[in-house]
């Protein structure tokens, strides 16, 4: 650290420094009185009010913690909250009902511990980031096998995104064929990208685990790729090791 001796005339300077360099070498203790120490690189003394500043700057700080408004605590935080309520007020509305695919004679079977998709074997999986004409394509012809068409999720997760993505794709929901959103789907069988046709032997029964995260894979037939489902049911049937015998019966009821 620069050290440098209050300013004195330049003859009296250099006396000090000469007796307190020989003081030095004689091992003798140089005394601290009139010396002042600077932070590295600086060139003089600080003229700002540094006291002053850190006062304000204290008084300020306890001004602002007068109108602060601490939040609420975590815990009773939702305190009168009927998650119960709102959830059945949000399943007893027509639009979310149709968006989630839960309308009477639709949706994923009986409940969580019931059959799946109406027992069906084979799957569409798809996603809305998809380009809207092959989305459109890939649902109609899903639709006219019987293939249940599922998502991931929400697009944003947001109910109000995906109706707009499905208004923008087939014009109105009306016409909007059936689809589910179960993400479970996806993690059972690793799925990193769509679309994708899987194939199984046997309905799928519930996950084992908190969503299927740890189920094992099933045995299953799968065609990657944004193909025609007819084609894909082809394929499967031709040389599926697993589900063959389901493809090539979807195909019959196609034709």
């Amino acid at each position: 650290m620069l050290r440098i001796v209050n300013p004195v005339p330049s003859l009296l300077l250099a006396f000090c420094l000469s007796t307190a360099a020989a003081a030095q070498e004689a091992g003798e203790d140089v005394p601290e009185q009139g010396v002042v120490e600077y932070a590295p690189g600086s060139t003089g003394p600080i003229d700002a009010p540094l006291a002053t500043i850190v006062d304000e700057a204290k008084r300020r700080g306890e001004a602002l913690r007068e109108e602060l408004r601490p939040q609420l605590p975590a815990e009773g935080a939702f305190e009168g909250t009927n998650f119960d309520a709102l959830r059945e007020q949000a399943l007893n509305n027509p639009r979310v009902r149709r968006l989630l695919n839960i309308d009477d004679g639709a949706g994923q079977g009986a409940g969580p511990d019931g059959p799946r998709y109406d027992g069906a074997k084979i799957y569409l999986l798809a996603s809305f980031s998809m380009p809207k004409p092959s989305l459109r394509q890939l649902m109609a012809e899903a639709n006219t096998y019987g293939l249940p068409i599922v998502f991931r999720g929400f697009l944003n997760n947001s109910v109000y995104d995906t109706q707009a993505a499905l208004e923008e794709t087939f014009g109105t929901l009306d016409d909007a064929v059936g689809f589910s959103i179960d993400p479970t789907l996806f993690t059972r069988f690793a799925v990193e990208a769509v679309p994708q046709v899987i194939a199984v032997n046997q309905v799928l029964d519930v996950c084992e685990t908190p969503g299927c995260e740890s189920d094992p894979i099933p045995p299953h037939d799968v065609v990657k790729g944004n193909v025609p489902v007819a084609f894909a049911l082809d394929l499967i049937a031709a040389k599926g090791e697993v589900a063959a015998d389901e493809a090539a019966r979807l195909l019959r009821k196609g034709e």
